[in-house]
């Protein structure tokens, strides 16, 4: 036998000893925690030069155009919105709840405290500059009748303040060349609804005037079945939002309506808070800004990582949960209640578990749940798999839940159980009451409501025998 093996035996050698070092330092790298900046939900974008400013964590930032890690502006605990920098890009307006209601303010590019603009309680949204320099803001604080809207302007320095002579403008954009001005009127986005195909009495309209007020503003394209948005004048066109396609997409138009082009196409998420600013406009779509090139047509993301503790991830402790509570509905013997907040549905009992979370999956949302009778299920309208159908889920949390419709057209309100457990009546926004038989999974719509409101079954109740319903 050799002297050296003699040597060795049971002992690593040199080699052994570097490639184990090796791995171990390998499985370290790959376990460690990232220690570089993460993705953002950006959103809220405002373009000057190669500069971009958005929110996200409900802060302002700022980051270079072609992306990158993005630097924190503000800091309070407030949600600050709306961001518009100047025409010089020297100064961002944006609104802020610093003071309780939210408000105006402007600040420096540079950084520096803010400076308080509006004092309207209302609400209010950041439009964009005048053409003298005043920052131009939307505000519900006006007499008239419910959702009135008026277009303010203000000056920086002074806070001389000035209302624009258009009824129920709420978005502008100015065409200096001619004195011209494109405004909207009402639009669903005034009250913070999201829907999607809305084609009733309150779709956003674009109107064309002398931005003196001199002359009889005129309504653009008054035979479009789509709203119509977020007017931007640029080089002799008028670009602005468009739902006709089913999402909010950019469109372009010539100054009295004619020849209208779509330049984008996006049909997963709409298209968010648009801003041009020399041939380029910046928009959310998604959790993404990206940036749309006139000349060019093309259309990127902007790639932005945010270096944060990101704070709002940790978790808390509630003080008052109960300040969160969405609904609530008791089980037929009283032994159990199906609490529903934030989206997860957690049913409470008076036995020995106490409490039992509902498999609701991570990443959607319920709501309006209640038990069965028999105490085996909990029902809930959910999100799971983007659009809300009413889902059956086991009531000791055990397993995934399973959906019992899948034709939702309108958004479905309140849950009723019979009480033998074999239907279960709903009702939408559409004003219909429809009874589902649960082991077929027929069906059937009972009654059309002709309440004026969108609840109209709030309190449906069942006879004792299942066979008849009071509404």
């Amino acid at each position: 036998m050799l002297p050296g093996y003699v040597h060795n035996a049971g002992l690593p050698n040199e080699d052994a000893l570097m490639k184990a070092g090796l791995i171990a330092a390998l499985v370290l790298f790959l376990c460690a925690p990232p220690l570089h900046a993460e993705t953002a939900y950006t959103r809220g974008p405002s373009l000057h030069g190669d500069t971009l400013v958005f929110t996200a964590e409900g802060d302002l930032w700022r980051v270079p155009l072609a992306g990158g890690t993005a630097q924190r502006l503000t800091t309070n605990a407030a949600l600050e919105t709306d961001a518009t920098l100047s025409p010089d890009g020297r100064q961002i307006a944006f609104v802020a709840s610093y003071d309780a209601s939210p408000e105006v303010y402007v600040m420096a590019l540079a950084g520096g405290a803010p400076k308080r603009l509006s004092f309207d309680g209302a609400s209010v949204h950041v439009v964009g500059w005048t053409p003298a320099g005043e920052v131009l803001y939307s505000s519900t604080a006006v007499v008239g009748p419910g959702s009135s809207v008026v277009l303010r302007a203000v000056d920086p320095a002074t806070l001389a303040r000035r209302s624009l002579p258009f009824a129920d403008a709420n978005q502008a954009s100015f065409d200096q060349a001619s004195g011209m001005i494109f405004f909207t009127r009402f639009g669903l986005h005034i009250l913070g609804d999201h829907v999607r195909g809305y084609h009733g009495g309150a779709m956003a309209q674009i109107w064309r005037g002398a931005a003196d007020g001199s002359a009889e503003a005129t309504r653009l394209l008054p035979d479009l079945d789509a709203s119509v948005r977020r007017p931007m004048w640029w080089n002799g066109r008028l670009y602005h939002l468009s739902d006709e396609s089913g999402s909010d997409n950019l469109w372009s138009m010539a100054a009295d309506g004619s020849d209208r082009r779509a330049l984008t196409t996006h049909s997963e998420f709409d298209v968010i808070d648009p801003q041009l600013q020399d041939g380029r406009i910046v928009y959310q779509y998604g959790a993404d800004i990206r940036v749309f090139d006139i000349a060019a047509g093309t259309d990127r993301v902007v790639p932005i990582d945010i270096v944060s503790d990101f704070e709002q991830r940790r978790t808390r402790w509630l003080e008052k949960p109960l300040d969160y509570l969405e609904d609530l509905a008791l089980s037929k013997d009283g032994s159990r209640v199906a609490l529903t907040a934030r989206g997860a549905v957690t049913l409470a009992a008076t036995d020995a578990r106490r409490r039992i979370d509902v498999a609701v999956p991570a990443g959607a949302r319920a709501r309006a749940a209640v038990p069965s009778p028999d105490g085996k299920w909990v029902y809930a309208i959910s999100d799971i798999g983007g659009s809300e159908e009413i889902w059956r889920f086991p009531a000791d949390g055990s397993g995934p839940g399973e959906a019992l419709t899948r034709d939702s057209d309108a958004r479905r309100w309140h849950l009723f159980p019979s009480p033998d457990g074999k239907s279960l009546a709903f009702d939408d926004k559409k004003q219909r009451l429809f009874v589902l038989d649960l082991a077929t999974r027929a069906l059937r719509q009972l009654d059309q409501g002709r309440f004026g409101v969108d609840d109209a079954y709030a309190s449906v109740r069942w006879s004792p025998d299942s066979r008849n319903l009071a509404v």
